[in-house]
């Protein structure tokens, strides 16, 4: 994965960006528009970039972040990469984006990877913290605000902690999101589904309002065990994202 030497990456970052299913190409010849909420450093972003590069150049990844260091960091990793002109990186919260119509019904895909440790105890670092608690970005906020701006049978991609799981679809169905694709994920096989990632697709006004469509359901397991080597599936999901591989 392209990028600057000293870049953090999480795993799930680099699982959502592997997993999520890209958007078609617009048969109007129009640019793919894709937005990555709370890009962190960015590697959502880049991995999409480094997918896409072999589909289409006709793309435009906008990526923000509620934590100045974060988007300017962002940035500083878009610019590094072998595709700066599909990158652009902000400092701007979810809600502040969702109030300006010009986004309305923009996106072709959007993805995040939110913060998730829902009143567990805070960290003593406050921006640390606050990239890991839903306190300033609470699941209603951005369900609503993801089924305002995404485009009509567009995707929504979603990674969240397994205890989230059904929460986080009620909600979303309220908003006309459909969850469409799930994939539990493992640590250890021997251990607990500890991540989910999910895909929701934004339904058409036209469509039924009881949806009887059962989501495509996976699971992923990381390592056979903690010492032991990575798993043949994540090999092949996340293989062409790692240089060492």
């Amino acid at each position: 994965m392209h990028g600057r030497s000293a870049m953090k990456v999480n795993t799930d970052g680099v699982l959502l960006g592997a997993w999520l299913t890209l958007p078609s190409l617009t048969t109007s010849g129009k640019k793919l528009e894709i937005l990555d909420i709370g890009t962190g450093t960015g590697v959502i972003s880049l991995i999409i970039a480094q997918r896409l590069q072999s589909i289409s150049t006709q793309s435009s990844i906008f990526a923000i972040d509620s934590d100045g260091p974060s988007a300017t960091e962002a940035q500083d990793n878009f610019s590094d990469s072998p595709w700066p002109a599909m990158l652009e990186a902000r400092h701007l919260t979810l809600q502040e984006m969702a109030m300006d119509n010009a986004f309305e019904n923009r996106f072709d895909l959007i993805t995040s990877n939110p913060p998730y440790f829902k009143d567990s105890l805070k960290a003593p670092s406050v921006r640390r913290s606050s990239a890991r608690h839903n306190d300033n970005l609470s699941y209603d906020t951005l369900i609503s605000s993801v089924a305002k701006m995404l485009k009509e049978k567009s995707i929504f991609s979603v990674v969240l902690p397994a205890e989230a799981f059904e929460e986080f679809i009620f909600l979303a169905r309220e908003e006309g999101l459909v969850p469409v694709r799930i994939c539990r994920v493992k640590t250890v096989s021997a251990g607990k589904v500890k991540r989910v990632l999910m895909e929701f697709k934004k339904s058409c006004k036209e469509d039924s309002i009881i949806q009887k469509d059962i989501p495509a359901e996976e699971l992923l397991t990381i390592q056979e065990r903690g010492d032991g080597p990575y798993t043949n599936e994540y090999r092949r999901l996340t293989g062409d994202l790692y240089l060492n591989f």
